[in-house]
């Protein structure tokens, strides 16, 4: 038989474009592990390291960023490799079902670091365990986003099957950014051991979903290793030649730069800007997760009216527009105004999410169909490497920035609240989205490729 791989990618499984409606399911229950172990470490890490281990804030900036450098290494290698491996069945499903255990297991240890004593010793430890993690998460995440490039060629069932993703993505981001404060609140956020129950429902409730994806696309469409195998580098090379995945990657650079600004300074900012609780947050974040389930059907009915690429500048304004108004917020604004701001960016989050993992399925095929050649894997590890990459850069700056604005948690509450702190949480919360917002929008409009070019 030819090797369906340079045809159309369909190795043995059946030639339908319409993905059915269980393996979305199940598909999409991965990307709700992976939403919350995403969202709790990114939102937690820095608050976590300087308020519970007493880091530096500098000094807990540079433990969060340093991890995400060893991906740029592991990152391209496990891409190329799950496009390499020889299978009857799907190659990317075994690295699914070891991406679980590690990441689970990642996630607890982070979330239980020991007294070691010394602030060196503790904050090795939880920057070996960040390693762990990002190692684990790159196992799962990377060969799963390449999934459904494989799954169908349809241009709009691909939007389709991210709208379930996004769904998911939603539930999990809503326990990650509601659950976990809720959780925290009442358990003690201050108290050490209320994260060593973090660590524990964590890990379980990862494990169990992302098992759950592995085990739940047995059946779904999936394509062959190519028989000749390029060198890594080669199709490092090739990938960044592809003018329309260098523009994505820009623009997801910027847009989640942005995010993962906001996610770093956002709990300082609630506690000592708005002095508002973790219950507060839960609200916030049950408000974001309900907007972002409600508006995903909606953004995948406008992207058939209007386009892909217009309905991610539609998403991206209304992120600049929600985080632009956090300039004026204070103490005294009514707390509907913060859940107005949920709302909006809740719903421009899964705008984003859908409009850009749909252009990136189009891209893979759209190489495979002038190449011959399937390279989902490895367009994948840049776009996941972009993700984390920013997802640690955040919290560095916002750290840095914290530092130099002469952060202490010997000071008290009010005394926090100095011009100086503030505008270094302005910085995460409104100042860097706000620009990567527009640069978003700004490559967005140059980005070409459309559905009758496949």
């Amino acid at each position: 038989m030819t090797d369906a791989a340079t045809v159309d990618g369909i190795g043995d499984s059946p030639r339908t474009e319409i993905i059915p409606r269980p393996i979305k399911v199940y598909w999409s229950v991965g990307a709700l592990g992976i939403a919350f172990m995403m969202n709790t470490v990114a939102g937690l890490s820095l608050f976590y390291t300087i308020s519970i281990l007493n880091i530096p804030p500098a000094l807990a900036g540079i433990v969060v960023f340093v991890p995400k450098l060893f991906d740029a290494i592991t990152d391209p290698l496990v891409g190329t490799w799950s496009d390499r491996v020889k299978s009857s069945t799907s190659r990317r499903r075994p690295f699914l079902f070891a991406g679980a255990f590690v990441s689970a297991f990642a996630f607890f240890m982070i979330f239980t670091t020991p007294n070691l004593g010394n602030t060196y010793l503790i904050a090795g430890y939880v920057l070996v365990a960040l390693m762990v993690f990002a190692f684990g998460y790159t196992v799962f995440n990377i060969p799963y986003m390449s999934m459904p490039a494989e799954m169908t060629g349809d241009y709009h069932e691909r939007s389709s099957i991210h709208s379930f993703r996004v769904v998911a993505v939603s539930i999990g981001g809503f326990l990650a950014g509601s659950g976990v404060p809720f959780l925290l609140e009442r358990l003690g956020r201050t108290d050490p051991s209320s994260y060593f129950w973090v660590g524990l429902i964590g890990g379980v409730l990862i494990f169990l979903t992302l098992m759950g994806a592995w085990a739940g696309t047995s059946k779904a469409r999936f394509t062959h290793a190519p028989q000749e195998k390029p060198a890594v580098l080669s199709e490092v090379r090739h990938v960044f030649t592809n003018p329309h995945f260098a523009r994505l990657i820009l623009l997801k650079f910027c847009q989640l730069f942005g995010v993962a600004a906001t996610i770093a300074a956002f709990k300082y900012f609630l506690l000592n800007v708005i002095q508002r609780d973790f219950d507060d947050l839960a609200a916030y974040g049950l408000v974001a997760g309900l907007a972002g389930l409600v508006t995903a059907p909606l953004f995948l009915a406008l992207s058939k009216k209007i386009g892909k690429q217009n309905t991610y500048i539609v998403s991206a304004l209304c992120n600049v527009v929600a985080v632009t108004s956090w300039v004026v917020t204070g103490p005294e604004e009514p707390f509907v105004f913060m859940l107005a701001r949920a709302a909006l960016l809740g719903a421009s989050g899964t705008g984003n999410v859908i409009m850009a993992m749909s252009m990136l399925t189009d891209i893979i095929n759209y190489d495979a169909k002038l190449t011959g050649t399937r390279r989902e894997g490895v367009f994948t590890s840049f776009y996941s490497f972009v993700e984390k990459f920013t997802f640690s850069l955040g919290p560095l700056i916002v750290g840095f920035a914290l530092q130099l604005a002469g952060y202490s948690e010997d000071l008290s509450k009010e005394a926090k609240q100095s011009e100086d702190i503030r505008q270094a949480l302005l910085l995460g919360v409104s100042y860097i989205p706000a620009v990567m917002g527009v640069l978003t929008i700004w490559l967005l409009a140059g980005y070409k490729l459309r559905q009758e070019d496949l």
